[in-house]
């Protein structure tokens, strides 16, 4: 299967310091042997971009989906420009893989070899030719819960309608960052009255919306295989629908509260 993950390459020495501002992850001290979950946000904190970022052959990467990579570049390209870091999609091979071994966002590297942990028992193989990306490691990551940010899910989300503080997707403790201020208020004071359930059905989910009790719900992430479809889906988060799954965690709140305020 040909990967629908791109590996970006950012160059500049200045290149984690602009990251730093602009995701949901504490990156300026990142080194090899951590890859961290993060995502970009508008100011309104909806999510335009995500994936995994890495010290890989003392470059900065990022791990992302191909089809949003373009554009969450364009999106980040005035930061990166006033401090002279550019960046590219590269050529590089990337697979994910079912094979455990590496705890979500442990990385491990050799001469020429990346390999970096994912959720689901899963594994980025960076740099390697010959290693195939495998459709059921993708199954495997979505019922773990963990999707990334797609052209037809972006700007659907907030972080944690997505889980991301649940799977290591944001630091509460850093600076600021573009969309802060409506992440930390729904962590401190409230909790999403939407958020991403699993969906499995035997036959193709192809389409940015999916028909489930009569309703139209948008879909976040999602892949067709042998083994059927699944796919995260945004709906209420007290949803009666017997068709949705939680995930597989209990989601608890990041940050102490002070109040219930929905948004």
């Amino acid at each position: 299967m040909t990967s629908p993950f791109g590996l970006i390459q950012f160059t500049g020495g200045k290149a984690l310091s602009v990251l730093q501002g602009q995701c949901t992850q504490m990156v300026t001290d990142l080194g090899e042997g951590r890859a961290p979950l993060l995502a970009f946000c508008d100011p309104k904190g909806r999510m335009f971009g995500s994936g995994r970022l890495v010290v890989h052959q003392h470059m900065v990467s990022m791990i992302s989906p191909l089809d949003q990579s373009e554009t969450m570049l364009n999106r980040l390209k005035p930061f990166l420009m006033l401090s002279r870091v550019s960046a590219e999609v590269t050529s590089i091979p990337i697979a994910l893989i079912c094979n455990g071994g590496l705890a979500p966002g442990i990385s491990h590297h050799d001469s020429a070899i990346t390999r970096i942990g994912e959720h689901g028992g899963t594994q980025w193989v960076i740099g390697d030719a010959q290693t195939v990306h495998d459709s059921d490691a993708d199954y495997l990551r979505l019922e773990s819960g963990l999707g990334f940010v797609r052209s037809y899910s972006a700007e659907q989300c907030i972080p944690q309608q997505a889980h991301y503080q649940m799977l290591g997707g944001v630091n509460f403790k850093k600076g600021c960052y573009t969309g802060q201020e409506v992440i930390a208020r729904l962590e401190h004071l409230g909790q999403a009255k939407k958020h991403v359930w699993i969906y499995k059905a035997p036959s193709l989910i192809d389409g940015e919306t999916i028909e489930i009790d009569g309703r139209t719900l948008p879909i976040f992430d999602s892949v067709t295989n042998d083994n059927g479809s699944i796919a995260l889906v945004l709906a209420a988060a007290d949803s009666p629908s017997e068709q949705l799954i939680h995930v597989p965690f209990e989601i608890t709140r990041q940050v102490e509260g002070q109040r219930p305020v929905k948004l």
